[in-house]
């Protein structure tokens, strides 16, 4: 979600229709794909056993997008897996562009210099994954070279200045040196930064996990690096529950819903991939009746004690969502 209010003003009449009014969701959570081509420590998507057969095609994705566009959504964000394995990536973008959506992708990196020019064009806001500074980056990610790849990628990202291009860096025990270089790299670059701790995989990664008087050192020390004039688009308030490892209220459940690669249709999900509430799958179930039902609704309110992850898109739209909105709205109007 993060990042796509760039035309506050016109983006303003569907949050509030759809949050307050109609209650459905206006976010569109999308996994084109759950292949990738990394083998990270911090995550364990990897190991998923999928294939391009099992994936979605074009005229599956069209329905069910027409119908959430029918219904309010406003908002898609790809992510995965790594969308940028499927080969029709550029004609899901051209069909949802042509929807009406305001896309977000999120990326590893590793092959998007190459498709830039087929990819780019259609989307409004680009999440870069990078964690580490040089070498760090490529061990935490599984393979050799992906930093020097992933800045060549978004240098050529650049070029495209309808984008706004945000590194997410996923801070755990072995990064948090890294801060500050990628801040500078950040601003060397001309893009923003974003930075979130690291989730809980049980039996996985344990032990990158930040404790509490680490969370505390590295977000008290992004909170000076931003006042010090860095890129850094966390909101202040969402560095404070990070740094503080604050409870809150999540409302993800409440304003989105997502797809996985083969249909299936859940509230949210663990950091593990693991859906918290399923629903069925595209092709047995009608969406709309879904979305405006009672149960749908009463699900999202109750997974807003989740304190699973602390991911920005949740975070930043945590607690009263109109003071999220109101923060969220404001920077886009004041951060270029």
């Amino acid at each position: 979600m993060s990042g796509n209010f760039e035309n506050p003003f016109g983006t303003a009449g569907a949050l509030i229709r759809n949050t307050w009014i109609t209650k459905r969701p206006y976010l569109v959570y999308f996994k084109p794909t759950a292949r990738c081509d990394l083998r990270c420590k911090i995550c364990n998507r990897w190991k998923e056993k999928s294939s391009s057969a099992e994936e979605l095609g074009l005229s599956e994705i069209e329905s069910f997008l027409s119908v959430m566009k029918r219904n309010g959504a406003t908002v898609l964000i790809l992510w995965g897996g790594e969308p940028t394995l499927r080969k029709d990536l550029p004609e899901i973008l051209n069909l949802a562009k042509s929807l009406g959506y305001r896309i977000s992708m999120c990326t590893n990196l590793n092959s998007l210099e190459k498709k830039a020019e087929r990819l780019l064009p259609n989307l409004d806001t680009l999440l870069c994954s990078l964690d580490g500074y040089g070498k760090n980056h490529d061990d935490a990610r599984g393979l050799p070279g992906l930093f020097d790849k992933a800045v060549r990628a978004i240098e050529k990202s650049t070029e495209y200045k309808h984008l706004r291009i945000k590194i997410w860096a996923a801070l755990h025990r072995f990064n948090t040196k890294d801060i500050e270089p990628l801040a500078k790299l950040a601003k060397e670059l001309g893009v923003w930064i974003e930075y979130f701790p690291v989730a809980l995989i049980e039996n996985y990664n344990e032990e990158l996990v930040l404790q509490n008087e680490e969370l505390e050192t590295a977000f008290g020390g992004i909170v000076e690096l931003k006042r010090a004039g860095y890129p850094v688009w966390n909101l202040d308030s969402v560095l404070r529950i990070m740094g503080e490892n604050r409870h809150v209220k999540c409302n993800i459940g409440r304003i989105a819903i997502h797809f996985n690669h083969r249909g299936d249709v859940y509230s949210c999900e663990d950091p593990e991939g693991n859906p918290l509430h399923s629903w069925g799958n595209i092709r047995d179930i009608d969406l709309t009746e879904l979305i405006s039902s009672k149960e749908f609704r009463d699900v999202g309110l109750g997974l807003s004690s989740c304190q699973k992850c602390r991911l920005p898109c949740a975070l930043e739209l945590s607690n009263n969502l109109l003071t999220s909105y109101a923060g969220m709205f404001w920077q886009s109007m004041t951060r270029s």
